[in-house]
């Protein structure tokens, strides 16, 4: 009896690394670069809305994916590039555009412009997700 309970222990401490472990990795996966906050609303039990507020230079980063529901991002300050009508086209502060729900963007796009690495932007992104789901599903 004295071996069974540092064994299960051992073996209890292993599991629960594991699960951080694989967490962390999920975590790492990013959909844009420098996320400065977000928080999360309930809407009404069945619904989450999601205000996160980002700040980021250069070329924009970040892993494809979709988002469930329609995604609406206003620039703040700075100035962003945005390709959500089909092409890249400069977005300045107090403008915004519409990702229409499900459209796969992200990732590297070789067709893409060049962006300084100096041109910076601040952008507050606004979109739901059913209670539960996440609001960014990324592409394999």
């Amino acid at each position: 009896m004295n071996r069974i309970i540092p064994a299960l222990t051992l073996i209890l401490i292993v599991v629960m690394c594991t699960n951080v472990l694989s967490a962390a990795d999920e975590e790492k996966r990013v959909a844009a670069q420098g996320l400065v906050s977000s928080d999360v609303f309930d809407l009404a039990g069945e619904m989450d809305l999601y205000v996160e507020k980002y700040e980021s230079c250069g070329q924009a980063g970040g892993e494809r994916h979709y988002h469930p529901y329609g995604t609406w991002v206003y620039v703040l300050d700075g100035e962003t590039t945005s390709n959500g009508s089909g092409s890249d086209e400069p977005v300045k502060k107090d403008e915004f555009w519409f990702e229409k729900s499900n459209w796969v963007h992200g990732g590297v796009d070789p067709e893409a412009p060049s962006v300084d690495e100096n041109q910076c932007g601040k952008t507050l992104i606004i979109r739901v997700a059913k209670k539960g789901e996440s609001p960014t599903v990324f592409v394999d």
